[in-house]
């Protein structure tokens, strides 16, 4: 199911972004956060890595020269660290445990990435309409998938 919604997502994300001209954070994103819409924790670790990333980008910009190549790689570097650390805060509370290995610490770069490149709010606009248009198509297809 990981791979078929993941393919989702691209394929949503790609149609929005011909049709609206604007990126819902990267075109894996979309599958990813539509697998753990129904797990809020994620959500949320997801949400404040991306935000901080950007934040911390910002403040970055300002002092060094981020362009291009250097810029998306420091976005990513920037989410792995923040989403590391609130992992490990969260341990002390709780397990909360991004899913599928590495790729749950990278998403939040990549979401981070588009709201440096578009702006926060339609980054996020985009997110919240691809991600859960890709459940509703994964959760329609899924089942005539598995046939056969």
């Amino acid at each position: 199911m990981l791979t078929l919604t993941l393919g989702i997502g691209v394929a949503v994300s790609i149609l929005l972004f011909h049709v609206v001209g604007l990126s819902a954070g990267g075109v894996i994103a979309p599958g990813y956060i539509s697998l753990v819409l129904d797990r809020p924790a994620i959500l949320i670790t997801i949400g404040i890595s991306a935000l901080l990333s950007w934040a911390i980008l910002q403040l970055l910009a300002r002092h060094l020269f981020l362009y291009g190549t250097r810029r998306f790689g420091i976005t990513i570097l920037l989410a792995l660290v923040i989403t590391t650390g609130i992992q490990a805060m969260r341990a002390t509370f709780g397990p909360l445990a991004l899913e599928w290995a590495g790729l749950g610490f990278i998403i939040p770069g990549l979401i981070a990435h588009q709201m440096d490149r578009q702006g926060i709010v339609r980054t996020v606009l985009m997110l919240a309409i691809a991600a859960p248009l890709t459940r509703v198509l994964a959760v329609l297809i899924v089942p005539w998938w598995n046939i056969g």
